[in-house]
């Protein structure tokens, strides 16, 4: 896991079935890549969105920072997150999925790979 800066906090969403969490993280790469969500990637906005490793069940848990939140949001429809973290209180391990200079451009199959499937 890359250290995030330990003082921001992440808002914590979880999904049952990774496939979910899947197409909510390619369809918010998209979205941070046309004209619309540019500016939430553009510093000094910092969209970031952290994956911890799925469950047994097939569930993942997603972090996003406030302009990751803001951005799916604005996208798609108020995102209600279940809860919060510092940065530097993910789980182990966790993996920086977009933020900073990693901003892929995800389909579905992409973004299944990245969360381990």
């Amino acid at each position: 896991m890359s250290d995030p800066r330990s003082d921001r906090t992440l808002h914590h969403l979880h999904f049952a079935h990774r496939g979910e969490a899947a197409a909510f993280v390619a369809a918010l790469s998209r979205f941070l890549d046309s004209p619309r969500g540019a500016h939430y990637r553009t510093p000094p906005a910092l969209a970031e969105v952290w994956s911890h490793a799925p469950h047994a069940h097939g569930g993942v848990d997603l972090f996003l920072s406030a302009d990751a939140l803001a951005a799916a949001t604005c996208a798609f429809a108020p995102v209600v997150a279940a809860g919060a973290r510092r940065a530097g209180e993910l789980p182990a391990p966790s993996t920086l999925l977009l933020g900073g200079e990693r901003m892929p451009v995800w389909g579905l199959a992409e973004a299944e790979r990245a969360l381990g499937g």
